[in-house]
This record gives C-alpha cells, structure tokens and sequence, in this order.
C-alpha cells in the first residue's frame, strides 16, 4: 500500500472515522486535496465495505471556470462509476466566504440525511493551521483554537494529518489529474492571506509549524470539551426553578452570584453557551460585555434584535428585556403571598402558610419552630416585601426595644455592602419581618391561631 495510503488509513482508523457498510459521500470541488481524498478512498471502497458517492457544488461565482471544474468532477466520477450530485447556486449581491460554506454544508447535510451517509471534506494539516490563526486573529477562545475536529457529526477529515506536500505527491505517483481555483491565488480573502503570508513565514521561522500549530489544535480541543463540560454543569447548578417568581416572566434564569463565583475561564464558556442560543454570530464578541455586567451584579447588554442577557434581582437571564421595578426608583417589591420567590442578593424566599395545630403536634422543638413563624391573622395592611429604606424601625422579637433598622444592621455587623439588598416584609415604615432577624415582636402564634405562616430565605445556590 502506498505510503500515503497507509497513513490516511491509520489516521481513520485512530478517530474511528468510517466502518464497514458506511456510505461515505466526498466533498469532491476537482481540487488537488478533494481528488486525493476521492481516489484514496475509491482505491480503498471495496477492501473497507465502503458504498462511496461524491457531491460537488457549483457556486455561481466564478463563471465559465466554475463550470469547467463541474464538467471535470463529472467526468471523474463516470470514469470510476461513482454517483454524484451536484447543486449550482444563486450567488446574492456581495456573496462572500461565509455564504458560500452556509450553503455548501446545507447542500451536504440534506444528502447526507437523504442517504444516511458521512460525508468526507479534505481539510489538510494546512487547513488546519490557517484555520487556528484565523480563528485567534478574530478574538476566537478554546473552542476556536481547536480549529477543525477530525470527525463532527456526520463529517470526517481522512486528510487532516498530511500537508499540501503530501496530497501533490501522492497525486504525481498515481498520475491524478486536479483543477486549480484560480481564487485559491489571490489575496482577496483572509483565509489566502494567511496562506500565502503567515504560515510559509511560520515555516520559515519554525519548520513544521503546521503540524506543530494542528498538535496545538488537540490540546486544545481537549481543553474546550473540558471547559464545556464544566460549564454546563455549573449552568446546571446555578439554574432557578421555574417555579420562583420571575421578572417579565422570562422562562429560564441563572443565579448570578453563582456563575459569577465560578472560574473565570468556565464562566465564559458558559456566558457564550447562553449567548450562543439566542445570538449564534454574537457568540464570542459579547462575552466580555455580559461579563462586565455579571460582575457589576446588575445591567443588561443586548444580544440581538429583542433579546437582551439582563440581571435583576440577583437572577441572570436571557430574553426580553424586563420592565423597570415598579414604584420608588431602584426598589424592589414583591406582593405578600405564599410561594417562593426570588430576591436582591441571590437570595430565595419561601413563604409557607401550615395549620399551626398540626405543625405544633408534628414538630420536636417547638420553641426554635416559634422563632421563624407567626401568626397569620396578625399580620394586616397589605405589607409587601421590599429593601430597606430610611427610617424603617424594627423591634425584634423578645428584645423588648424598638431600633432603626439600620441601627440593628451595625450591631449585628451586617457587611454595609449586604444591607440595600436585604429582604424586609414591611407595612409603610413598619418591618414585620427581615432577613436573618425573623418577624418583630407580638407577631408569634397563641392559643388563638389556626394559620401560621413561616418565611425563609436562602442563597440560590443551596437550592437543589
């Protein structure tokens, strides 16, 4: 077996690309990589089990050439026996790179799923390395700098290890014929600058660059499937039940103080996973501004039209954007009603109304029990939850004194940086009842009560 021969097919072999039965259709546009892979894997069909096919794609934009290259592709094909389809495209005004790749791997998608086959594309260790650069000059993270995977979905690169020396050899021993794109020569596109430019400078300075840059993609690619891994666990853990009151009713929410604890490298990955389902260009270009605005705590950034990533209330989340809090400007408020309920803080608050008989008869330690609950009925005027504000005064139960509210914050040397986000259920300037102090005095439940209610609040990430 030919040596070139011998290394595609170890390289197949080593990323588990083909197995016996496959149809396998090659991405054939009459080039010297696309017939290298073609004849390879023509020379090889029927020792492997192979049912081999070929598509080729007509972009529209280079006229009378382009055609000739169709006419070419078509010709190899009858001569080997090999089906082929083709598709010639409707360029639009100012057609460039990334709408011609749309359309070409739609066009191998539909066949793909039509034959229920993998397509082959002969990406290069060249390929690779151009793609790395470009990927990094354009701000691209791990994922980016992973460049091309040898086996994605339905797409397998048999090719991935060998350099354009290799495919023009391989080609000379086997007296292959190939067409040349006269656009691979110009400099008009970014990719054809950097190879013509970059690498062979790369090279010059470190010989083997291109496979040293494509050993740099595997690592890399290892680090972003760890990355993701970690990311989606941590989406995972930081997720807000649906069942907590939301803003704007916005189906899905993340606590911010959760992601915003987490690795800066792993917090990315997941900002760009959210982005990403809302935004699929936006990915990597907004990151930085929605982490800006993680850190802040609060703040929205717009992803596209409608959609904006926005924190409130300690929750982040991606939709609409919410509609300022009601009433007094920067305050925060939340009818007095049973369910939970999300809070500044990244805090939930539970409210719970029980049968105050059965919960004395089911509970052990009634007295400690007494401390969080009161008596339903005691409780008038419409209080609401809210943040603190000047002049609210609280007497705590059992203490026999009415204080300030920000004066009990000093003495139990609440961080000043925690207090504006602290919870109260407050009746005008009256706390009823305040995060880590419980309700005030003549609130607790007597012989009298038949309904109790409790109220606790909790940071988000205790939540499972």
């Amino acid at each position: 077996m030919d040596e070139f021969e011998a290394r595609a097919g170890a390289y197949i072999s080593q990323h588990q690309m083909l197995q016996k039965g496959d149809t396998v259709i090659v991405a054939l546009s009459g080039g010297a990589d696309s017939m290298a892979l073609f004849h390879f894997l023509f020379s090889v069909q029927n020792v492997w089990g192979l049912r081999l096919r070929a598509a080729h794609v007509n972009h529209g934009l280079r006229g009378a050439a382009a055609d000739g290259d169709a006419a070419f592709v078509r010709a190899q094909c009858a001569a080997r026996g090999v089906p082929l389809d083709e598709t010639l495209l409707s360029p639009p005004e100012n057609a460039g790179e990334e709408w011609g790749r749309q359309e070409r791997y739609a066009f191998f998608a539909r066949l793909a799923q039509a034959h229920g086959a993998k397509v082959a594309t002969a990406h290069t260790c060249s390929d690779n390395a151009e793609t790395v650069l470009f990927n990094l000059a354009r701000g691209s993270a791990a994922r980016g700098a992973a460049g091309i995977p040898p086996v994605r979905g339905p797409y397998v690169r048999p090719l991935l290890w060998a350099q354009r020396a290799d495919v023009l050899a391989y080609l000379a021993r086997c007296g292959v014929p190939h067409v040349t794109d006269a656009t691979n020569d110009t400099d008009a596109y970014a990719r054809n600058r950097i190879r013509h430019g970059v690498l062979p400078a790369l090279e010059r300075a470190h010989p083997g660059a291109a496979r040293s840059i494509t050993r740099f993609a595997a690592e890399m690619s290892a680090v972003a499937d760890y990355l993701e891994e970690q990311a989606g666990a941590l989406l995972e853990q930081a997720c807000v039940p649906r069942a907590v009151y939301l803003p704007g009713n916005i189906p899905d929410a993340y606590c911010a103080q959760t992601l915003a604890a987490a690795p800066a490298a792993v917090r990315h990955t997941a900002l760009a996973r959210l982005i990403a389902a809302a935004a699929p260009q936006q990915k990597m270009s907004l990151v930085p501004k929605a982490d800006a605005v993680l850190a802040k705590g609060e703040g929205a950034v717009q992803l596209c039209e409608g959609v904006w990533l926005s924190i409130r209330q300690g929750l982040l989340a991606v939709g609409p954007r919410p509609e300022p809090p009601r009433g007094e400007a920067g305050s925060w408020r939340q009818p007095f009603a049973p369910g939970v309920f999300a809070a500044p803080g990244g805090l939930l608050v539970e409210v719970q109304l029980v049968n105050y008989e059965k919960m004395v008869n089911s509970e052990k330690d009634v007295r400690n029990l007494l401390k969080f609950c009161a008596d339903y009925g005691k409780i008038q005027d419409n209080p609401c939850f809210r943040t603190r504000r000047p002049g609210d005064m609280f007497r705590p139960a059992g203490r026999g004194v009415t204080k300030p509210l920000k004066k009990l914050f000093s003495e139990q040397r609440v961080p000043s940086a925690a207090r504006d986000a602290l919870p109260v259920l407050a009746s005008g300037g009256t706390v009823l009842w305040a995060a880590g102090f419980g309700f005030a005095e003549g609130l607790a439940p007597d012989e009298f009560t038949k309904t109790a209610v409790t109220v606790t609040a909790r940071q988000m990430e205790e939540v499972t």
